[in-house]
């Protein structure tokens, strides 16, 4: 599985989509509660059933089919973010990073304060290549939301494999695991290692 990506996102996407909005699809239905990936819960409101259909197809990696449901909703309600940002998502993992990219503005437009949607323009960023502009779209996702648990670590693996700046890496990568709820042994094992290299680099500097 991509590093910039888990399933536990698509449906914090799609539950922070109606919350963040300010727009309230079923205003006289209770709220309910629901899990972040990170494990922070999230108050948000039911999801209407073709939403919700779309959001199925993409826990269940089917993307392309996701698509077209995603639009048709989109049509019906122009207004909310968070579909436009499950949108950009479904399409970057079809390939289609173009169209992906407008889906991400267009969220931003309407709700610009999205930390999700700042953390998917930095992915789609970092897969074009451009580096410093993912960084300040992670920086901005984290000033929005500190405790982003997924946003820490891969502005870590930016900072650690594309920028080779192993301190700022370390940092994220410790926020993190601080923030992740339950183990996870890959970004222990990188946390080992960049200090490591990082004593032995401290160590080759002093007299």
């Amino acid at each position: 599985m991509s590093p910039y990506f888990n399933k536990g996102l698509l449906l914090l996407l799609a539950l922070l989509g109606t919350a963040c909005s300010g727009v309230r699809p079923g205003s006289e239905t209770p709220a309910t509660v629901a899990a972040r990936d990170d494990g922070r819960a999230v108050t948000v409101e039911p999801l209407p059933r073709d939403y919700d259909s779309a959001l199925q197809l993409m826990r269940g990696g089917e993307y392309k089919a996701a698509i077209p449901v995603l639009e048709a909703f989109i049509d019906v309600r122009p207004d909310l973010a968070g579909p436009r940002l499950n949108l950009a998502i479904a399409l970057r993992l079809t390939g289609d990073r173009k169209a992906a990219a407008a889906a991400i503005q267009r969220a931003l437009e309407l709700n610009p304060d999205s930390a999700a949607a700042w953390h998917q323009r930095a992915i789609l960023y970092r897969a074009a290549g451009e580096f410093e502009a993912a960084l300040d779209a992670y920086r901005k996702a984290l000033a929005l939301d500190p405790d982003y648990a997924l946003a820490h670590r891969n502005i870590g693996i930016l900072y650690d494999i594309y920028l080779q700046q192993p301190g700022p890496a370390l940092e994220h990568y410790r926020k993190y695991l601080a923030l992740h709820r339950g183990e996870d042994a890959t970004v222990s094992r990188w946390v080992v290692d960049l200090e490591r290299r990082s004593g032995n680099a401290q160590a080759r500097l002093t007299p």
